[in-house]
C-alpha cells in the first residue's frame, strides 16, 4: 500500500489508529523506562501501598499507627488506595518482585492514558476539522513528553483523564449542553478532585463559565455531579478512617496554605515559561497564541485558564503541577491556531513557512521521544536497593559529608521496611557513636556513600571507625539522571555506593 493510500485509511478509522499510534511508546516505556519521576509520584504512592500490603505503615499515614492524638497528613486516599488493592491483588497472583510490579503499574497506567488522545481528538474535532482533528491526535500520541509521564505515578498526569471526559461531555453536543452533560461533566471533574485536589479550580471555572452563560440550573447540576463522587470516595473513604468526612481534604488545605512559600517561590509567569517549552518553540509559541486569542468555547477554556490562572498566583510552583492541563492547553490552542492561520492572508501565502515549523518541531520531538521511552528515571536510588534485596539489613548508614543532603531511599526495592536509616552528613561526627545509637538489633550492617567525591577518604574514615567494609557495589545514574542534573543541578543524581560493615558482611538469602 502506498503511503498516501496508508494516510487515507487512517484518516477513515482515526480513533482506532490514534490509539495504535499512543499505545507504542507508552508500552515500549511502560517496560523499559523503569524508576520514579519525582518524590511524590513514588514515595505518597508506591513505598505507601506496598507497606501497608507489608503490615507496615511508611509513611505514618493511618490514625491507628499514630499514637494517642492522630491527625490527618493531608492526602488523597484514592490513588495510593488503588495500588495497595493492586499490590494485594499481585501477592495473591504470586507476583512478589518489585520490577515486575511497576511494570503492571506501568501498563495499567499506558492504558488509561489512552483516554487522553481519543478524547482529546473529539473535541478537537468539535472544536475544528477532521484533518486539524487528526493531526492534534497525533500530537497528544507522540508528543516527546506524554508516553514518558503517561505511566509514571505522577497524579497530575492521572487525573487528566476525567477532566478531558468533564470538557467532552460539556462540548459534545453543541454550544449548549443539555441538563444531562452538564451532570455527567461534573461528576466527571468531582473524581478528578479525588486524585488530586487543585483540580477543584477547573471545576469552579467551569460552574462560573455556566453562570456567565446565565445557566443557572447548569451550574447547579454541574455543582451536584462534581459532589457526588467527592462525597462517596472522598468523604467515604475518611469516614472509614478517621471517622469523620472531610479530614484529609481539611488537612490538606490548611497544610498547603501553610506552607505556600516552603518549597518554592516561583514568578507568576513561570508556568507560561514551561508552556512555551514543553510544547517546542516555535510551535508552542503558536499553541499558546491560539489559546489566549480565542477564549472558546468557554466553558472549557475558562476551566483551563482558571486553572492556570491559580497556579500562576500561588508561590508554590512546580513544573509538574501545570501537566493536569496540558492536553487541554494543547487542543484549545492548536484548534484555535489552525482556524486563525486558516483566516490569516499573512500566513496563508507562507505556507512553506509553516510546514518548515512543522518538520522542525516533528524531527525535535521524535529526537526526544525515543529516547526517553527508554529512560530509566532515578536509576541509581532503584539499583542501590536491588543490589541489598537478598541481604538481611538491619540498618543503614547514609553517609553524605559531600553535599549534605541524601536523598530518600526507595524502600519498595528492598523489600524491608523496619530497619534503622541513620544520615551522617557531618565530616567531623563521631562515627562510632552514631552506629551505637539504635539496639543491637537495629544496628547498621550496611553503609550507603551518596556521590564518588573523596569517596576514599570518606570510606577510610568510616572504617578507622567501624573496621572493615566490604564493597558490594556501586550504582550509577543512568542517561535521563545525569542530562536532568547538568540542565538544572538542582535535580542531584550521583552514584551511590554501597558497602557491608563488618569483615564477614551477611549476604545468605531472605
Amino acid at each position: 500500500m502506498h503511503t498516501s493510500g496508508l494516510a487515507a485509511t487512517m484518516r477513515q478509522r482515526p480513533l482506532f489508529w490514534l490509539t495504535i499510534i499512543a499505545l507504542v511508546p507508552r508500552l515500549v516505556a511502560a517496560f523499559f523506562s523503569g524508576g520514579y519521576f519525582a518524590q511524590d509520584d513514588h514515595f505518597l504512592v508506591i513505598e505507601a501501598a506496598q507497606s501497608w500490603v507489608d503490615g507496615f505503615d511508611y509513611n505514618n499515614w493511618l490514625p491507628w499507627n499514630q499514637g494517642a492524638d492522630p491527625v490527618p497528613t493531608g492526602h488523597m486516599m484514592l490513588y495510593p488506595g488503588f495500588h495497595f488493592l493492586l499490590f494485594k491483588l499481585c501477592t495473591w497472583l504470586g507476583l512478589t518482585g518489585p520490577a515486575g510490579k511497576m511494570v503492571v503499574v506501568r501498563l495499567l497506567h499506558a492504558m488509561w492514558s489512552l483516554a487522553v488522545v481519543r478524547t482529546g481528538y473529539r473535541i478537537a474535532l468539535r472544536l475544528s476539522n477532521p484533518e486539524v482533528a487528526w493531526r492534534c491526535g497525533l500530537f497528544l500520541a507522540l508528543f516527546f513528553f506524554m508516553p514518558f509521564l503517561s505511566v509514571r505515578n505522577l497524579v497530575e498526569m492521572v487525573a487528566v483523564p476525567p477532566l478531558m471526559w468533564c470538557a467532552w461531555w460539556l462540548v459534545r453536543e453543541g454550544d449548549r449542553p443539555t441538563p444531562k452533560a452538564v451532570f455527567i461533566a461534573g461528576l466527571f471533574a468531582g473524581l478528578a478532585i479525588d486524585l488530586r485536589f487543585q483540580t477543584a479550580f477547573f471545576g469552579c471555572g467551569a460552574g462560573l463559565a455556566l453562570l456567565l452563560r446565565k445557566d443557572v440550573r447548569g451550574a447547579f447540576l454541574f455543582g451536584c455531579g462534581m459532589l457526588v463522587p467527592i462525597v462517596l470516595v472522598q468523604a467515604g473513604i475518611d469516614l472509614f478512617i478517621w471517622g469523620r468526612p472531610f479530614a484529609e481534604m481539611t488537612e490538606y488545605v490548611r497544610y498547603n496554605l501553610a506552607n505556600s512559600t516552603t518549597y518554592f517561590d516561583q514568578p507568576w509567569y513561570n508556568y507560561l515559561l514551561v508552556l512555551g517549552g514543553i510544547f517546542i518553540p516555535p510551535f508552542s509559541l503558536a499553541v499558546m497564541f491560539g489559546f489566549f486569542k480565542r477564549p472558546k468555547p468557554l466553558l472549557v477554556w475558562l476551566p483551563v485558564f482558571s486553572f492556570l490562572f491559580f497556579h500562576s498566583i500561588f508561590p508554590n510552583k512546580q513544573e509538574r503541577f501545570i501537566l493536569t492541563i496540558v492536553p487541554l492547553v494543547l487542543v484549545l490552542g492548536y484548534t484555535a491556531w489552525e482556524d486563525f492561520r486558516a483566516r490569516s492572508k499573512w500566513w496563508q501565502g507562507r505556507q512553506g513557512l509553516w510546514r518548515g515549523i512543522l518538520a522542525w518541531t516533528w524531527g525535535v520531538n521524535i529526537l526526544l521521544l525515543v529516547p526517553l521511552c527508554f529512560s530509566f528515571s532515578k536509576r541509581e536510588r532503584v539499583e542501590a536497593m536491588l543490589m541489598l534485596r537478598d541481604r538481611h539489613v538491619k540498618g543503614m548508614i547514609i553517609e553524605d559529608t559531600v553535599e549534605k543532603d541524601p536523598p530518600m531511599l526507595p524502600l519498595f526495592y528492598l523489600g524491608q521496611w523496619r530497619i534503622t536509616q541513620q544520615v551522617l552528613t557531618d565530616p567531623s561526627a563521631d562515627i562510632r557513636a552514631l552506629a551505637d545509637g539504635p539496639a543491637p538489633p537495629q544496628r547498621a550492617n550496611v553503609a550507603l556513600f551518596i556521590g564518588t567525591d573523596s569517596l576514599s577518604a570518606r570510606v577510610g574514615r568510616m572504617e578507622a571507625a567501624l573496621g572493615p567494609m566490604q564493597l558490594i557495589g556501586t550504582a550509577e545514574p543512568g542517561l535521563l539522571d545525569r542530562v536532568m542534573h547538568w540542565l538544572n543541578p538542582v535535580n542531584r543524581n550521583v552514584a551511590i555506593t554501597a558497602y557491608a560493615i563488618g569483615p564477614s558482611p551477611n549476604s545468605a538469602s531472605r
